[in-house]
Parts: structure tokens; C-alpha cells; sequence
């Protein structure tokens, strides 16, 4: 623990490049320098057995006013000539030091919070777009609940949110101000190193933000077309416009609610279903998985493959199009997903294993 602080420390005095800083660290050293060899050319003749390392020693105690008492100047002109423009100078230069270094800190950490910084970070997610803190904390927790995700660093991007809250800096969460259509936002979220983006709504009541995240979709695809990017959609007529931008996925919240609204009325408790299939975190969960290798290539094959590994197969994607609970003899196709149930998520899919 100690070894890995200390390195922290040095790399934070490598960033801290002002000249004033390097000044004070060059007078630092000096005043060891000077504490030391004067010990030691005053004491040595009546202590032989003293070592450079005695020396070094006795002037960091000194300088940091610990006093530990095994070795300190005996002779008048050691106390005086040393060992007092040690304890006046050292404990000055020093603290001067500590409290720039400690400047240093507490600005760094308020640009990290303010969004200021440069994001160094590799294969994270952005989420861009921030409209509330609960919304964005339970996107978080869904995305550190799946063994995919959990991990990965999160950066949220956004260009009217002033700080971080607390509750998302608790949660690992780093933070870009700016706007999120713009190419030098996105270079300074580090978008050449994310594997995966999710665009917000800003408001989900307005259709006016689906023009916000058409602007994002367009600029993130642009840059890099291999980031994973999926958009909130408010407005369904806007889903064929963003779909045009290239990006993954399209979810459209607005498409659900009625449909699932008329259901909960005709068969209550289709909400819960419907809860416990989309939480990432808790219980079984939908999974669309890619098939390896099959022998017959057929749903009724994958269905029972299913049933020995303690998963259900529910469906297959083909494109764009979803074919639920198809017959026995319905014809899987190579490029085909297997849309499934299970209580975690399966690797690829061999019924031939």
C-alpha cells in the first residue's frame, strides 16, 4: 500500500511542471544537501562510524520536525551553523512544497469533477447526454450488472452539467463537459479508444431531443464507425432518420408504452415479466447470442440444446426482423442470432459440443 502511494506521489510531482514548483523542489533538495554533509563535516570527528546515510537521515527527521532523536549535532558549531538553519529553512521550504502539491490535487480533482480533464481512459462507454441522476445511476448498475460490461469505465458527456453529481462520482464515473456533437468533445472523451456509446434523450417529453441525437449519431459514426452506438429515440417517425446515421441500435420507449400498457390491462403482470426479463442485475434476463455451430440447423436443434444447458430459446433475429417461438422444422440460418432466456449470459451457441 505504502510503495504504491509513493509512486503516486512522484507521478503527481512529474505532472506538477510550473517553474516556481521546480524551483522550490530544487531548494528542498539543496537544503538536504546542505544539512547532511554540514552534519556530518561537523560530527565526524567524534562520531567515525557516521555515513552519508546518517546524515541523509537525520536531515529528512529534521526537516519534517519528526525528531527522532538518534542522531543530532553535538558540537556548538553543528547546533548552529546547522541544525538551526535546518529546522528554520527546511520546515519552510518543505511546507511550501506540501501546500503546492496539495494545490495541485485539489485542483486537479475539482478539473476532473468540472469535466476539465483529458480522459485517458481505454475500452470504455460513452453515455451521452444527461437529463436525471437516478435515471443515469440505474443505467450504470444495469451496465455493471452483465458480465460484458461490468468493468469497463463509463464517461458521460454533456454540455449543461456543470459538476458531476456525487451520487455518479461514487459510482466511477468520469465526465466530459462539452457538447457531444462536437469532434473535439469526443477527442476529449478519448473516442478512438471506447468500444461502446449510448446517446440519451435530453428530454425524454420533447421530440425536440431526437434532433440533438441525430447531430451525436451522425458526428460519433463519422469518427469512428466501430464503436457500438445505440440512440434513444422519443419521437418513432425520428427512428428511420437516426437509422441513417449508421448507428447499431434504435430504442424508441414511446413504441412500447402503449402496447404495453393495453397488455398489463388484459393480462395483469405482464409488467413484471416484462421488468424481469429487461434488468440487467437480478434474475433471468433476455440474451440475443451468435450461433457457432449447429448440426441440423433447426429451432427444434436449438431448443433442446437449451433445455440440457438450463436456458430457453425463445426466437431467432435474422437482419432486422425477430422470429419468436417459430416451429420445430423452422431453418436457422448461419448468420442467424439465437434470442434467449437465462439466468446469465451464455457464450456462443455449439449444439454440435
Amino acid at each position: 500500500m505504502m510503495i504504491r502511494l509513493l509512486f503516486r506521489l512522484f507521478r503527481t510531482l512529474g505532472q506538477v511542471t510550473s517553474a516556481t514548483t521546480l524551483k522550490v523542489m530544487v531548494a528542498v533538495v539543496a537544503v538536504i544537501w546542505f544539512s547532511a554533509s554540514g552534519y556530518l563535516y561537523f560530527e565526524i570527528q567524534a562520531k567515525p562510524d557516521l555515513t552519508w546515510a546518517d546524515g541523509f537521515w537525520w536531515a529528512i527527521v529534521t526537516i519534517t520536525t519528526v525528531g527522532y532523536g538518534d542522531f543530532f549535532p553535538e558540537s556548538q558549531l553543528g547546533r548552529f551553523l546547522v541544525g538551526v538553519p535546518t529546522m528554520l529553512f527546511g520546515i519552510s521550504v518543505l511546507g511550501y512544497l506540501l501546500s503546492t502539491l496539495a494545490t495541485y490535487l485539489i485542483e486537479s480533482k475539482s478539473k476532473e469533477l468540472k469535466g476539465m480533464k483529458q480522459i485517458q481512459l481505454q475500452n470504455h462507454i460513452l453515455v451521452a447526454h444527461f437529463s436525471d441522476v437516478n435515471r443515469v445511476v440505474q443505467l450504470v448498475r444495469e451496465l455493471q450488472g452483465d458480465p460484458e460490461t461490468r468493468g469497463k469505465p463509463i464517461v458521460l458527456i454533456d454540455d449543461q452539467l456543470s459538476e458531476i453529481p456525487a451520487e455518479l462520482d461514487e459510482l466511477g464515473l468520469k465526465f466530459v463537459h462539452g457538447n457531444p456533437a462536437r469532434e473535439a468533445t469526443l477527442e476529449q472523451a478519448n473516442y478512438t479508444e471506447a468500444t461502446h456509446a449510448i446517446v440519451l434523450a435530453r428530454d425524454p417529453r420533447d421530440v425536440h431531443s431526437d434532433d440533438m441525437n441525430l447531430a451525436v449519431a451522425m458526428t460519433i459514426e463519422g469518427l469512428n464507425r466501430t464503436i457500438h452506438t445505440v440512440i434513444e429515440c422519443v419521437d418513432p417517425q425520428s427512428v428511420e432518420v437516426l437509422r441513417r446515421t449508421g448507428c447499431d441500435s434504435i430504442v424508441c420507449v414511446s413504441q412500447f408504452s402503449s402496447s404495453l400498457l393495453v397488455q398489463e390491462l388484459l393480462d395483469p403482470g405482464v409488467k413484471a415479466v416484462f421488468a424481469e426479463l429487461t434488468a440487467v442485475r437480478i434474475g433471468q434476463k433476455l440474451y440475443v447470442v451468435h450461433i457457432r455451430t449447429m448440426k441440423d440447423w433447426t429451432f427444434g436443434e436449438l431448443r433442446t440444446w437449451g433445455t440440457g444447458q438450463g436456458l430457453l430459446a425463445v426466437g431467432v433475429k435474422r437482419g432486422p426482423d425477430i422470429h419468436l417461438n417459430p416451429t420445430a422444422d423452422f431453418a436457422v440460418e448461419q448468420h442467424d442470432l439465437a434470442v434467449v432466456v437465462a439466468g446469465q449470459r451464455p457464450g456462443e451457441i455449439d449444439t454440435t459440443a
